[in-house]
């Protein structure tokens, strides 16, 4: 049997890291060399033989002590390649060296993690085929989305595209004031991530009738699957049905297309159920939670009580 091999950053090749990506049936935006370089900044991996498979553990030093995380706008991650099996997936974890004291890890949805290390949590995340035509998609929208969205029409609102990264993260700023306080630098990260991948990205916003941006998000496409990646809304948004319409919008242009939209979560009941309003259906992907640090240092990292209420479900 082949042996996992652990390496730290400077040990990784990042082309053959990248190949394994995109050749990988669950390779993912978030495991790409470049996207961990800008929200993880540090991480090592685990590689299976000649990068056939590969883990990568964004990691960070705290009062002395080693720890993984989960990067910020990074859902997901854990072990991609092709043919990645629940024994594969327990071999991969048991790898993870020692020296780890406290994990935070969510592995993607064909990650199939067993019970033995930690706490594991079911996660939700969102997600709807393109494949097929704008008519049949639009048909499983509910009555609410379906009012929205001629309610965003009959007000006046428009609809336009290729919004500046800039318009759409002071949105963002607004809506979520707390990310600039939890996580220095973060909209400079994804300021990163947008000049890697704009090539590969659109922009979509819809306005007022006076101008003012009321709801717009980054779509980034990689392989065939598409993110619904920095959102930014305002309040009057879900007023006047700005984010209906703009979701919407986005759809009819891609409908038909080989393209699995993305929504990138969520947890949060009222979002997960505006997500299924779309027709969107549940992908479930897991959360490791291991807290291996010294007394009494184990006691300042307990079980995050988000984690706590999503396995009291």
């Amino acid at each position: 049997m082949e042996s996992i091999q652990y390496f730290s950053y400077q040990q990784i090749d990042k082309k053959k890291w990248d190949n394994c990506i995109a050749a990988a049936g669950n390779g993912l935006l978030y495991a790409c060399s470049s996207y961990l370089d800008s929200m993880a900044v540090h991480w090592d991996a685990l590689v299976l033989k000649d990068y056939e498979m590969v883990m990568p553990l964004p990691c960070r030093k705290k009062m002395g002590f080693n720890y993984l995380f989960q990067p910020s706008i990074t859902p997901a991650l854990g072990i991609f390649g092709n043919g990645v099996t629940a024994e594969i997936v327990t071999r991969f974890i048991a790898a993870i060296p020692a020296k780890f004291k406290l994990w935070d890890l969510s592995f993607n949805s064909s990650n199939v993690i067993g019970s033995g290390k930690g706490t594991v949590v079911k996660r939700s995340n969102y997600v709807l085929a393109l494949n097929k035509t704008y008519d049949q998609l639009q048909k499983n929208y509910s009555e609410n989305i379906h009012r929205n969205i001629a309610r965003a029409i009959k007000t006046g609102c428009v609809l336009k595209k290729g919004i500046a990264f800039e318009d759409i993260a002071a949105t963002c700023k607004k809506e979520f004031p707390k990310f600039t306080t939890v996580e220095n630098g973060l909209f400079e990260k994804l300021q990163a991530v947008y000049n890697i991948y704009k090539a590969d990205a659109e922009s979509y916003g819809v306005y007022s009738p006076k101008g003012d941006l009321l709801a717009s998000c980054i779509f980034l496409f990689f392989k065939n699957r598409v993110y619904y990646w920095l959102v930014g809304n305002t309040p009057e948004s879900k007023q006047l049905g700005a984010s209906s319409l703009l979701i919407d919008s986005f759809i009819k242009d891609h409908a038909g297309k080989e393209l699995m939209l993305d929504f990138e979560g969520s947890d949060a009941v009222s979002v997960a159920e505006f997500y299924k309003k779309f027709g969107a259906s549940l992908e479930q992907y897991t959360t490791l939670y291991l807290n291996k640090l010294p007394f009494p240092f184990s006691l300042f990292k307990p079980l995050p009580a988000h984690y706590s209420s999503l396995i009291s479900k």
